[in-house]
């Protein structure tokens, strides 16, 4: 069967769901009771922004990221350095094409439609829409790099030697990670986390607060418009993401080559055109923007150091990574 080292899966539930099941569960319920109190009254908010493009979405924890084309390049060096570890084994290994996000995720995360062209697309978007929402979430990748079981000892160092040559620390999976952690080694231990690109602690944050946001009181007033917007129009959904997922069209949708993505239907159209009207109007994108922004700078302080850290080790690896591109042109 071979083992898949990044995840990869079809998307049966709304994009926000997609995004935030990289880690965790989606879904207030699943968030921690033990801020309860806190959600009730939550961070103050001094104005509520309308957005009108994707560029409008900008949030505090983007400071500590790399950009788009950034991460695009920090991953095709990984994925050189793969392919060159393995070779010197013998093994020709495919690795998944990497190409610069062109739909970042956090529209997305926040509700916002417009970049999805719902009267032509529904909500799946245009043509590798989803598979972006994929890649941004995990900072560049894209799908899974598959590696056949007889192979695997390599890459994850399960294995001594492989044909009478020993096989370096950590598998081909440690050593890239060495050479992009160059001068960042102290870095790397202090933080944790197993991912050659260290952006767990990025992901948690964000849908810790996307799951906190979605049981502040004000976002529920919001949300309750909304509700009653859609109801109007004769689809009485519970929530955005209940829309979305609607398994008349959620279940046709796919960010594999195995199965075949159906065609957007009518009723899809109209639903997701009606949804993006309730949301403008009732400004759920807006009010969205607003709690998470507040949400994460009360993330930030409470995690400074760490992501401090992760800021740092980004960097390092995108220098690194320059290197690594250099010598595998």
């Amino acid at each position: 069967m071979g083992a898949l080292m990044t995840p990869r899966t079809k998307p049966l539930f709304p994009v926000v769901c997609l995004l935030m099941a990289l880690t965790t569960a989606c879904g207030p319920n699943s968030a921690s009771q033990d801020a309860g109190e806190h959600r009730k009254r939550g961070p103050a908010v001094s104005q509520t922004p309308h957005p009108r493009s994707a560029s409008d979405f900008t949030v505090p924890l983007q400071s500590y990221e790399l950009t788009s084309p950034q991460y695009a390049q920090l991953q095709r060096a990984r994925m050189a350095a793969v392919r060159q570890c393995m070779h010197r084994f013998g093994i020709s290994l495919d690795t998944p094409d990497i190409r610069e996000v062109r739909w970042p995720h956090i529209p997305a995360l926040l509700g916002w439609l417009g970049d999805r062209k719902p009267s032509r697309y529904g909500y799946r978007g245009p043509s590798g829409y989803l598979a972006d929402q994929y890649a941004a979430a995990a900072r560049g990748g894209t799908k899974a790099l598959f590696v056949p079981d007889k192979y695997s000892g390599v890459y994850d160092g399960s294995a001594d030697l492989f044909d009478g040559r020993p096989v370096p620390r950590g598998g081909c999976h440690g050593e890239v990670m060495r050479r992009l952690d160059r001068s960042g080694e102290a870095l790397r231990r202090s933080l944790k986390d197993e991912a050659i690109v260290p952006w767990k602690l990025l992901s948690d944050i964000e849908n810790t607060v996307a799951r906190t946001v979605a049981s502040d009181h004000r976002y529920q007033q919001v949300e309750q418009r909304w509700r009653d917007c859609m109801s109007r129009s004769g689809r009485p959904y519970a929530s955005p993401a209940d829309a979305e997922g609607d398994p008349r069209w959620a279940r046709s949708v796919s960010i594999t080559d195995e199965e075949p993505e159906q065609p957007v239907t009518r009723a899809e159209i109209e639903a997701a055109v009606a949804d993006e009207k309730c949301r403008d109007e009732v400004n759920l994108p807006g009010m969205a923007l607003a709690l998470h922004a507040a949400y994460q700078k009360e993330a930030i302080k409470a995690h400074a150091t760490e992501l401090e850290r992760v800021k740092k080790l980004l960097r390092i690896q995108f220098k690194n990574s320059s290197d690594i591109a250099r010598a595998n042109p």
